[in-house]
């Protein structure tokens, strides 16, 4: 599984998994891996959360418990 996040999202390692992941919960996000757009939270009304990101370019969103769990199985 964990093969397949890392070509999902286009990275070399689990590190660099990692570092985006908290790069997004500390809510200062790198930009988007597949096209380099903005990451903009998914919801902005109700309450943001630092868990679901979206970018505002291709449209990817984020889930970064799934990314997460992903990485662990």
């Amino acid at each position: 599984m964990e093969r397949d996040i890392l070509s999902k999202y286009n990275m070399k390692s689990r590190d660099d998994a990692v570092k985006f992941l908290k790069s997004l919960w500390s809510e200062n996000p790198q930009g988007c891996p597949l096209c380099g757009g903005q990451l903009d939270f998914l919801h902005k009304k109700a309450k943001k959360s630092n868990c679901d990101w979206i970018c505002t370019n291709c449209g990817e969103r984020y889930d970064t418990i799934k990314i997460l769990k992903q990485l662990n199985d």
